[in-house]
């Protein structure tokens, strides 16, 4: 009895220790990151001083995405692995299963990290629902008035035409318009997991560069750059003010490919049921998932622009994918009528300038210390 008894506080302590030693792992990383969660913390409280002082309250939800996160991790797992094992057959490994299974045994030991970049990942959701919040009420702060001169630069830059019809004229099929499409949602994927590699990545040089442009990007150009140039784009110029009709011809001339690829049994356009139910939610003043209404900047630009040079410190190969893709975002936000052209344009060269920034005053930090 004695013995058991010994045996059982020894188990005791043995739990006790390892979970002292896994609880302080994942502290020492999360206190690596301060920098970045007082970042957090502190744009989230300017957030809502600002909404209280206007009337409204900031919806913080530090799960604003737990919906979606179960298939996101499931979908990230599937693919990492996928790729992995398609890595290691294209390398004409002897022994793939095994360096399969060697794999997983040092992201178990690697646990702390992606506990650590989880805890970060909640935070950024406070973040994220705080930016919703703001982006809803940029029409209240500001009223749409910025679309006919953002139309009239597009026009000017693009020699007279407005530049959907450039890409239309080369894009005439529905299906590449479709396949356009695909890649502008694919933009959400890939947005999620270049920032779940950053997160849990704490051996990455870059890696705290990356997470804060990452929030700088979305405060100050789709929040603070969005409220002084509040505009609604083309897809929904139309629907603020009945008279103009400016959009009218290519907002007509996706319906008729979404009409084209329901009928011929492929998916429809879902940048028109996207607009449709952000327009509802607009109107009606119901919060919905990344809803709320604003062009300038293209915050789709400017995340595929942060992949992109996030991806080229990881690999060159990657990088210049990502700068491709990129590209690919810039022509799809304006010829699905999400965007004008002169929206991407400031994304780009800003985010450049927020990521080169961030990486100077953390560089010149870290000669300081």
């Amino acid at each position: 009895m004695k013995d058991a008894l010994l045996v059982a506080e020894k188990n005791a302590y043995l739990v006790r220790y390892q979970l002292a030693r896994e609880v302080s792992s994942v502290w020492a990383l999360m206190v690596r990151d301060r920098s970045v969660y007082a970042l957090i913390i502190a744009l989230v409280s300017l957030i809502s001083a600002f909404t209280s002082f206007s009337g409204y309250k900031n919806e913080i939800d530090f799960f604003s995405y737990a919906s979606i996160l179960p298939i996101a991790i499931l979908c990230s797992l599937a693919l990492s692995s996928l790729s992995y094992l398609v890595f290691l057959i294209v390398r004409f490994e002897k022994r793939p299963l095994l360096c399969f299974w060697l794999k997983i045994k040092a992201i178990w030991q690697a646990r702390a990290y992606f506990i650590a970049g989880f805890a970060l990942l909640s935070v950024l959701s406070a973040f994220i629902s705080s930016f919703s919040t703001m982006k809803g009420m940029i029409p209240i702060i500001v009223p749409f008035q910025f679309d006919d001169l953002f139309h009239r630069l597009d026009v000017l830059l693009f020699f007279g035409v407005e530049p959907w019809r450039w890409t239309h004229s080369i894009l005439q099929s529905p299906l590449s318009i479709l396949i356009l499409n695909i890649f502008y949602n694919v933009w959400f994927i890939l947005l999620w997991i270049t920032l779940s590699y950053y997160l849990c990545s704490y051996k990455n040089p870059f890696r705290k560069q990356y997470l804060i442009s990452w929030v700088l990007c979305w405060f100050l150009l789709g929040i603070v750059l969005a409220t002084l140039f509040s505009s609604v784009g083309p897809a929904f110029v139309q629907r603020l003010d009945p008279s103009n009709d400016v959009y009218s011809e290519l907002m007509s001339l996706l319906q008729t490919h979404h009409t084209w690829l329901v009928k011929n049994d492929w998916f429809g356009l879902w940048a028109l049921n996207t607009q449709d139910e952000l327009w509802n939610s607009y109107k009606s003043g119901k919060d919905m998932l990344g809803s709320g209404i604003s062009a300038m900047p293209s915050m789709h630009v400017s995340m595929a622009v942060l992949m992109a040079l996030g991806g080229w410190k990881i690999n060159r190969w990657l990088g210049a994918l990502l700068w491709s893709f990129s590209g690919i975002i810039f022509v799809g936000s304006f010829s699905l009528g999400w965007h004008y052209a002169v929206d991407g344009l400031v994304s780009l060269p800003l985010t450049v300038a927020i990521w080169y920034l961030v990486g100077k005053c953390i560089n010149t930090r870290s000669y300081a210390t």
